[in-house]
């Protein structure tokens, strides 16, 4: 289900290559403004960088919608295509650190987007991805403007064949730009039906301790 997408449709406004610039959903090339993707702002770049004034951010109404860490890394693995050439815990070993270090802005944990660096919440509400269409029915009674109905616009990745030119050539710039992934290559891990079933002691324990914070403060459990 796609929160923005309900939003967007909500003001008249579409996605156009995968930007809403007046949402601010779009892609950044400078970084002293924000995170590559301006749809990753933490709350305070929102004052910090210039984008509202202290005044305005604390009148509007905020809210966030979070999910379980365990199955926040599947969803992780799958958008990044990595499900096509590594199992799940290959990934969480040997590509995940990397991405924590090149794109922490897309993989940080959630609490970043909910509290301040005193550990204060700064959103009105947080709702959970696993009761989304009654949390999301409490933002949207909150709200002066009216807003649409969530829709699905994201869906499981479907099984691929390894011969198509999209896989080979997705496979190729990979291990050009990622030559130590050769020895882990995997091209038939299954897509698995729900996220625990891709879940190895080692990869629980790898989540686990990379968003140790999210567990702990929004009480979740594996």
């Amino acid at each position: 289900m796609s929160i923005e997408d309900s939003f967007i449709r909500s003001l008249g406004l579409k996605f156009f290559k995968g930007q809403c610039p007046p949402l601010l959903l779009s892609y950044n090339q400078d970084q002293t403004i924000g995170p590559r993707s301006l749809a990753h702002l933490i709350p305070g770049d929102y004052v910090n960088k210039s984008y509202l004034s202290q005044e305005l951010f604390d009148q509007y109404y905020k809210f966030s919608f979070v999910r379980n860490p365990w199955a926040r890394a599947v969803s992780i693995y799958k958008y990044f295509q990595y499900h096509r050439i590594l199992t799940f815990t290959d990934f969480m070993r040997y590509r995940f650190p990397e991405l924590w270090e090149s794109r922490y802005d897309f993989v940080r944990p959630q609490v970043d987007f909910l509290y301040n660096n005193l550990g204060e919440q700064v959103v009105d509400f947080i709702g959970k991805f696993e009761n989304l269409k009654e949390d999301f029915e409490i933002v949207r009674k909150q709200l002066a403007h009216p807003v649409e109905d969530l829709s699905h616009i994201n869906k499981p990745p479907q099984p691929h064949n390894w011969y198509s030119r999209w896989n080979r050539r997705f496979l190729f710039a990979e291990l050009k730009e990622h030559p130590h992934l050769l020895r882990h290559i995997n091209l038939f891990s299954p897509v698995q039906a729900t996220y625990n079933e891709y879940y190895t002691r080692k990869a629980h324990e790898l989540v686990e301790n990379y968003y140790r914070k999210d567990i702990e403060i929004l009480g979740y459990e594996f």
